[in-house]
């Protein structure tokens, strides 16, 4: 009789709505503070941009080829030069000045991506500096009821403003290492900076690209006498590094992921909660 009853209790505490309730209570909470928290991160990031990022898009001068047709000839050939003697396994380098790397800009479609992106100035034995436009993702994307919600003002976000760098030669990629980004307006947060302290002079270039073979088999970037000079050495080995993951990119998943678990704990809730209307219905029944 005593296990009867005793039974009789464990399967109306099996069937207690209050642990199932409870379960409800808890994910509720848990997915209430995962959007009070990416909803603060998206407030304060906006909020820092605001600080150092203008509304008017400043592009870089662009070089205009037109009338230039001897230094653009100049560079093309030098070019082929240095690819001719790389390929016959000769020791040689090219110095290429600040209007040289403009051209460069201006005239190959590898790097069109930089047109108004950037511009050098001048190029001394440490740095390379010039001008900056880098325009970040702008809040005009975002639904209007969240830039309501959080009071985040709708505008567009541009970095202007000016650049020291380093080159960086490694695993067949040129680097700018950015000593300095000076925004024209306000300060930036060196947190900030550090996630874009490193462009890819290079371009997005595909293994199997000439000129991404020919980048393979440099073996020195450097800056001499007022040029940026790249090298080749059949004796050297060509330089090969880890390169720090962008940290940039590295939040970008971080808020992805955290969307992920804010999308599955939801779907998670709203399974239970049709289960359990499901389960009521049947019981009314």
């Amino acid at each position: 009789m005593a296990d009867e009853e005793t039974r009789k209790t464990e399967e109306q505490a099996a069937r207690s709505p209050f642990a199932g309730c409870l379960i409800l209570i808890v994910m509720g909470l848990v997915i209430l503070v995962l959007i009070s928290s990416a909803a603060y991160f998206l407030k304060k990031q906006t909020s820092s941009f605001m600080e150092f990022t203008e509304e008017e898009a400043k592009p870089t001068p662009v070089l205009k080829l037109e009338g230039r047709e001897q230094a653009v000839n100049s560079l093309s050939n030098r070019l082929r030069h240095f690819a001719h003697e790389i390929e016959n396994k000769r020791a040689a380098e090219i110095e290429l000045s600040a209007e040289d790397l403009n051209l460069a800009v201006a005239q190959f479609d590898d790097l069109k991506n930089f047109r108004g992106q950037l511009s050098i100035e001048s190029i001394t034995p440490d740095l390379i500096s010039g001008l900056i436009h880098f325009p970040l993702s702008s809040t005009q994307e975002l639904p209007e009821f969240i830039c309501s919600l959080l009071s985040i003002e709708r505008r567009e976000n541009n970095i202007n403003g000016t650049f020291t760098a380093k080159p960086l030669l490694t695993s067949g990629k040129l680097i700018f290492n950015l000593e300095t980004l000076t925004p024209f307006k306000g300060e930036m947060p060196e947190a900030f900076f550090e996630g874009i302290s490193r462009i890819m002079i290079s371009g997005e270039l595909k293994e199997e690209d000439a000129l991404q073979l020919q980048l393979n088999k440099l073996t020195g970037a450097s800056l001499k006498n007022g040029f940026f000079v790249l090298a080749y050495s059949p004796d050297a080995t060509p330089p090969d590094a880890l390169i720090e993951s962008d940290k940039l990119a590295d939040k970008a998943k971080q808020f992805a992921a955290l969307g992920a678990v804010i999308l599955i704990l939801s779907m998670i809730l709203l399974f239970i909660i049709l289960s359990r209307r499901r389960k009521a219905k049947r019981e009314g029944n």
